[in-house]
């Protein structure tokens, strides 16, 4: 394709300065190959969707820009769904997954040049509430992590903050009884996971079968509440073999209520979104993102 010659970052600046050299450096390899490189910084939750919808407004930019973690590309993803303006990422964050499921590299050459020539693919979005998101919804364990997380202690020490935080839940007890109808089946759980691609909390494959290019969800059901399951499921995953134990359920799904227990945590794309009861369903549109040169899904 074209080279881009606009180009429009989105900046988190809080997940910028884990890695203040990486940003710094893509501009500069961006500025050299003759690009206008303009950056835009959140001050808080929500404002990187305004920004993305005002970006578009404005008309001038090849490619939208989301430079943090998940979440702050889910916030950029919502201003672009429906537009011709396609997403570019520049991974900050603490668990990058989406770069992860694109094979992106935090190298600054790889990303400029995908930014600057990489092709647009489509990639298939779910909804939470009407709200869209990319790769995951944590319902039970990580939902409560996620949302009693320090915010400091996250800015401090990334993933290790997410590791204490953990701990601290896990010593809580057992899970808890999470009840949902899924496409008009009844169903109970401990903790429960929909995903979109294969990979969640960071380098850790859920759903072998997972695909961003499609808008297939997976649902993962894990049954048993105890501290011991939870470590049994914690380890199957850093070894990529959660689908093969038996007290998980897993199911394509299409729509699912989750109805209780009410006020229980729910993270999306690794933010906090509220609390059940919320409904989860595959999204109705595509959204067009800017991936490596012989990327395939």
């Amino acid at each position: 394709m074209a080279l881009r010659r606009s180009v429009h970052i989105i900046l988190n600046p809080v997940a910028g300065a884990r890695r203040p050299g990486l940003l710094h450096a893509v501009i500069e390899r961006l500025s050299q190959a003759g690009v206008l490189v303009t950056v835009e910084e959140t001050t808080g939750p929500g404002d990187a969707t305004r920004l993305a919808r005002a970006a578009v407004d404005r008309g001038n930019s090849d490619v939208i820009v989301a430079a943090g973690g998940d979440g702050t590309i889910n916030e950029v993803a919502r201003g672009l769904l429906g537009q011709g303006v396609p997403l570019g990422i520049v991974p900050l964050g603490t668990a990058n997954v989406l770069a992860l499921e694109l094979g992106l590299r935090a190298r600054a050459g790889d990303i400029a040049d995908m930014l600057l020539s990489g092709p647009a693919h489509l990639i298939g979005t779910g909804l939470v509430e009407g709200r869209i998101f990319l790769m995951m919804v944590g319902i039970g364990f990580d939902g409560v992590v996620v949302h009693r997380i320090n915010p400091v202690l996250k800015r401090l020490f990334g993933k290790g903050a997410f590791v204490w935080a953990g701990v601290k839940e896990w010593t809580k007890g057992p899970g808890r009884d999470i009840r949902l109808i899924v496409d008009g089946r009844e169903k109970r759980a401990a903790w429960a996971i929909v995903i979109n691609g294969r990979y969640f909390a960071g380098p850790h494959v859920l759903s072998r079968g997972g695909d961003i290019s499609q808008p297939d969800l997976t649902l993962f059901l894990f049954k048993n509440g105890g501290r011991f399951a939870l470590i049994r499921y914690l380890i199957a995953l850093g070894l990529g073999r959660v689908e093969r134990l038996s007290d998980v359920e897993v199911l394509p799904m299409r729509m699912a209520h989750f109805f209780g227990p009410e006020g229980l945590e729910v993270e999306v794309d690794g933010d906090e979104r509220g609390y059940l009861p919320q409904t989860i369903e595959q999204g109705t549109h595509f959204l067009r993102l800017v991936v490596p040169a012989g990327w395939k899904a």
